[in-house]
């Protein structure tokens, strides 16, 4: 997964949450290429539910021409029509009641899209909420229809609530090592005199957005390998998107409360967010979280809410660049969440049972038990989207030939791939980004090993290249810096212009 830095601080400036002021560059960039004109359509949904830190809930929806908010939680409430382009504050009105309604047609026009800032106060924490976005639709105010919504009921359908699912998201995960004691501690420590788990997942939420910083120093770094287990992390309180995920799920099942890694794509740009239909890419380039609390699910994204970030030349040598932290994306319903991230898959250690054609000749079947089956013969490629398994078995009397381009691309569950005698050829990006994978057995026979076929498999320990391969395309074991590699003497140099290294290369 390449994951990339996110704007949270530039929206969380423009929403007042810290004193910084959105520079006159970026809003001369964004006018400077306006918007062709876009048909919005309205969400088949006209409300939903916040949620508090106590786990209060405060109904946001629409009716009419009219924004409402129904809550018996606070009587210190602001709310703001902003411009979603260039976050332009439009008009805003203070309420000192927790149930009201706000017609804000007169200022609203067609085919433009508006986001809407809830601004509540619970015990003294202020929280803008501002992942509501609304359209004017035949004189009506509508929450925005994003596709994002309906392919999301769909891949949420994993997190379970039933005892046994609930069950295995408390047990340990590679970087998500819940059973380590340093972990444990630190879990303890942050929890400490919390009366119930609402408490204790916000103390370790605000740990995560408080005291850890967002690396960008890693983003522009090419030769160094950096971890994403909580167990490192959690000391060294630096990280991208995935580290921060892994350790408020480590942490929260180390306090017995299940959560699960979201993967996906994070939208921080206008442009992104009303293009999410014709961005038809399904690698993830972010990672978030998911908790159950008293039996239902909420979505948490501590790095758009993080409130430092690490810069500098070199991972040991940086500075701090703080801003404020803030909870916009904490205990987020579907629907809020789906505004601007889209959810290809969730760590859990079951699947939801499905099959289907992976090519010409061939078939696959998920279990529950998150195996995944392959069938029939020919070359394979799973559908897009199709990663949600963690071990992955051939059918005896399978002829498989071919591990098709970009066939289990993304694939971050599985730790183990034995391929069958049959297999001659592994094609282009075949395991690009399978973070989890440790071990593939290459059988004799293979002949051909592709482009970038396990680039970023970052975890791949032990891979022996078998005597029959004849050519290793460009990048195809880059970045695996833990990878012991044995190669045939004819492919000596085969990671000429690596960026980094596997960690040693037999040549025999």
């Amino acid at each position: 997964m390449i994951l990339s830095k996110l704007t949270s601080a530039v929206i969380a400036a423009v929403l007042g949450m810290t004193g910084i002021g959105v520079t006159d560059t970026v809003k001369a960039e964004s006018k400077a290429a306006p918007s062709d004109v876009i048909k919005f359509e309205p969400a088949v949904f006209d409300s939903y539910q916040l949620t508090t830190f106590r786990g209060d809930k405060i109904t946001v929806g629409v009716d009419g021409k009219d924004f409402y908010v129904d809550c018996d939680c606070s009587n210190d409430i602001i709310v703001e029509l902003r411009d979603a382009e260039y976050f332009d504050l439009i008009t805003s009105e203070q309420f000192f009641e927790g149930s009201f309604s706000i017609d804000f047609t007169g200022d609203m026009e067609e085919d433009t899209l508006y986001m809407i800032n809830v601004s509540y106060v619970v015990e003294n924490l202020i929280v803008n909420a501002y992942s509501n976005y609304v359209i004017l639709y035949n004189g009506e105010i509508e929450f925005f229809k994003t596709p994002n919504y309906d392919y999301n009921l769909e891949t949420t359908k994993e997190l379970w609530t039933d005892e046994q699912s609930l069950q295995e998201l408390l047990k340990p995960q590679n970087d998500v090592e819940c059973d380590d004691p340093i972990v444990a501690s630190y879990a303890n420590d942050v929890c400490s005199g919390c009366k119930d788990d609402w408490a204790k997942v916000f103390n370790i939420y605000t740990f995560i957005t408080n005291q850890m910083l967002y690396d960008d120093v890693q983003l522009e770094d090419d030769i160094t390998v950096y971890q994403d287990g909580a167990k490192c992390l959690i000391r060294r309180r630096i990280a991208i998107c995935e580290g921060f995920a892994n350790v408020f799920v480590a942490m929260c099942r180390a306090q017995g409360i299940p959560a699960a890694v979201e993967f996906g794509v994070g939208y921080s740009s206008y442009d992104d967010i009303v293009s999410i239909d014709e961005l038809e890419s399904i690698d993830s380039d972010h990672a978030w979280c998911a908790v159950c609390l008293d039996g239902e699910w909420y979505y948490l994204d501590p790095t758009f809410d993080i409130g430092g970030y690490y810069e500098g030349d070199s991972w040991d040598d940086g500075y701090t660049d703080e801003v404020t932290p803030g909870y916009a994306f904490y205990l987020l319903p579907l629907e809020a969440i789906s505004f601007d991230h889209k959810i290809l898959d969730a760590d859990t250690m079951h699947s939801i049972e499905e099959s289907g054609s992976c090519g010409d000749n061939a078939t696959y079947e998920i279990t529950r038990d998150g195996t995944l089956t392959i069938y029939g013969s020919g070359e394979i490629k799973l559908p897009e989207g199709c990663n949600c398994f963690n071990k992955v078995v051939f059918d005896p009397d399978s002829n498989i030939t071919s591990i098709g381009e970009e066939c289990f691309i993304d694939c971050d569950l599985i730790t183990t791939v034995i391929l069958p005698p049959t297999v001659t050829k592994i094609d282009e990006a075949a395991f690009y980004t399978c973070e989890d994978l440790e071990y593939v057995y290459i059988p004799e026979g293979v002949t051909y090993i592709g482009q970038e076929a396990f680039d970023f498999c970052d975890e791949l320990s032990y891979i022996r290249v078998p005597d029959s391969c004849t050519e290793i395309g460009s990048w195809a074991f880059d970045d695996t810096g833990w990878l012991y590699i044995s190669i045939p003497s004819d492919l000596e140099g085969f990671n000429v212009g690596y960026y980094v290294d596997p960690m040693y290369i037999e040549v025999r």
